[in-house]
């Protein structure tokens, strides 16, 4: 009662007529952990050096953020609803990093329509298929950053902008997603990294369908004329499910990416298992294995985590894990600018990824929700 009290006040500093009809609520997360990052990377010299990062960081097992949403009830079973959420990190001075998601629509008995800069359908996929649930020490998640898989619950490539999405209300247990991106550039080549930003058009559709301790899920995302390079189009598809035993969760995906460009064909294929176990009342284990595999002979990768949270109360929880990330001799990786029409700044906790080398994570931290 006291947080909407308190968004009611800061929404009628800004609009007095906002303030009267709609009900405003703040919410957001606080997550930060101590880490350390390390491997091997080749110098000016050809040498194996080793890199390691320490440090705090913000958004270990959830992305920090600040938000606020609110509903409007219009009469006949019709609202209208809107998200204003932004990222924040806590460790550094830097405040609030960009917008979330943000979005204006309609809700009823037909579904939700929104527009705006959204979550993309295989967004809410990743982090539900996942075991570690999208975080920093997500073996799958750290696999389709490397490869710049939009299907993801990670952050940057998972949300677009100028996006208009249909979200279908639950037909016994099944929902359907369907959202559209519109690139809004002027089309001209550039060879600037893929980013949410930049890429031309992007649809997405899923199906979800949850029945019990039992969910499966479908997800497809298509990319079009990426960073306004006409023919430079990405097809992505993805499949994953659980089941939860009572005494262990089981979750396994698979999903394919395939880039067509001038420079020719590549596609990438991920696959994970995992689980998590309760410990006691308030705690939980977590394990994951994944591996990639794309087109080219030996081009593999592969990585396996294990983590520990407890909850302290239901707002508040610790979180402990390691993860280690192995690329084989000849990974393509997306900061090496191999993959045909890709570049990017992969890294692993802010060191730099490169073939035939083996990176470890380590870290603790605690995220408290409101």
């Amino acid at each position: 009662m006291q947080k909407k009290l308190i968004a009611l006040a800061v929404a009628g500093l800004v609009s007095a007529p906002a303030f009267a009809q709609s009900n405003v609520t703040i919410y957001g997360v606080a997550d930060a952990y101590v880490g350390s990052f390390s491997g091997d990377i080749t110098n000016g010299a050809g040498n194996k050096d080793g890199a390691r990062v320490n440090g705090v960081n913000s958004g270990g097992m959830s992305g920090s953020r600040i938000g606020f949403r609110g509903a409007e009830d219009l009469g006949n079973g019709l609202k209208a609803v809107f998200t204003f959420e932004q990222a924040i990190n806590l460790d550094n001075a830097s405040g609030i990093e960009g917008a979330r998601q943000q979005f204006v629509g309609l809700a009823g008995g037909f579904g939700t329509v929104v527009a705006g800069r959204l979550q993309t359908p295989g967004y809410d996929w990743g982090a539900k298929y996942d075991p570690m649930g999208a975080a920093v020490f997500s073996p799958m998640g750290q696999l389709s950053d490397s490869r710049v898989m939009t299907i993801s619950g990670r952050e940057g490539l998972a949300r677009v902008e100028n996006a208009l999405a249909y979200i279908s209300p639950s037909f016994s247990g099944l929902v359907v997603k369907a959202a559209y991106a519109f690139g809004e550039q002027d089309g001209v080549d550039t060879t600037a990294p893929v980013t949410d930003e930049e890429r031309q058009g992007v649809l997405g559709l899923s199906a979800d369908y949850t029945n019990g301790p039992a969910a499966v899920g479908v997800v497809y995302h298509g990319l079009s004329n990426i960073a306004g390079i006409d023919g430079l189009d990405q097809d992505e598809w993805a499949l994953g499910g659980s089941y939860d035993f009572g005494v262990v969760k089981a979750i396994a995906s698979y999903q394919q990416s395939k880039l067509d460009s001038a420079a020719g064909d590549y596609k990438s294929k991920l696959w994970q298992v995992g689980a998590s176990v309760p410990v006691g009342a308030a705690g939980a284990a977590h394990v994951a294995y994944a591996q990639l595999k794309g087109d080219d002979s030996g081009d593999k990768a592969k990585s396996w985590a294990l983590a520990y949270t407890h909850s302290l109360s239901k707002r508040t929880n610790l979180y402990a894990a390691y993860i280690q990330v192995d690329f084989d001799e000849n990974a393509q990786i997306e900061s090496a600018a191999t993959i045909p029409g890709v570049t990017g700044n992969y890294s692993f906790g802010g060191v730099r990824a490169e073939a035939d080398e083996k990176y470890q994570g380590m870290l603790v931290g605690v995220r408290h929700t409101f």
